[in-house]
């Protein structure tokens, strides 16, 4: 089951002419959860972090991890660099005049979200990590599971069915053919 969103909060969902510039700025919707998500998890595993690290339970695993957080936050940038370079932009939902098929597109038909859950997934693993380590804190076994979980369903069912409906809509045909051949989180379709 998915829902398609229909808020001019993010986006105009019905808009059918990607030359057409944004009637005001907005966030696509994806990047304000993101940044929600994020810095739920700064706030709540980094104190935890520092108090681990200050009696001497951090390993290091734990800065393997935060590399890899920031190598995937890094991988984002790229990803929407890569978008931009073809006249739209993730972050506000300018659309591009011609559907992107390349570079990272051409393994996810939304990279960035699937570098997002990634992120989440490391930021869980850290969460885990630590209260393997140290004491129980419901704060990061609620981080550690929820927050993945919460960014899959509603990216999932909301918002990545609704910028299909969007770009369906600017690419009649063209974005269907792209779906068949690319998974929507990661990955080529066989055949």
């Amino acid at each position: 089951m998915s829902v398609e969103l229909k808020s001019a909060l993010f986006d105009e969902p019905d808009a059918a002419d990607a030359s057409a510039p944004p009637k005001r700025f907005k966030f696509a919707a994806t990047f304000v959860i993101d940044l929600v998500e994020s810095l739920v998890f700064v706030a709540v595993v980094l104190p935890c972090w520092a108090v681990d690290f200050d009696r001497g339970l951090i390993m290091a695993p734990t800065f393997l991890i935060g590399v890899l957080i920031l190598v995937s936050y890094a991988a984002k940038v790229l990803v929407v660099a890569h978008l931009d370079r073809h006249g739209g932009d993730a972050r506000t939902y300018v659309k591009s005049s011609a559907l992107v098929t390349d570079g990272p597109y051409a393994w996810s038909r939304n990279p960035t979200y699937a570098l997002a859950m990634l992120q989440f997934l490391l930021w869980a693993a850290l969460a885990l990590y630590l209260l393997a380590l140290g004491p129980w804190r419901w704060t990061l076994a609620l981080a550690a599971i929820g927050l993945p979980a919460l960014f899959f369903l509603v990216n999932d069912r909301v918002v990545m069915p609704t910028e299909e409906a969007m770009l369906r809509n600017l690419h009649p045909g063209e974005y269907d053919a792209y779906a068949a051949r690319v998974r929507r989180w990661f990955g080529r379709k066989a055949g």
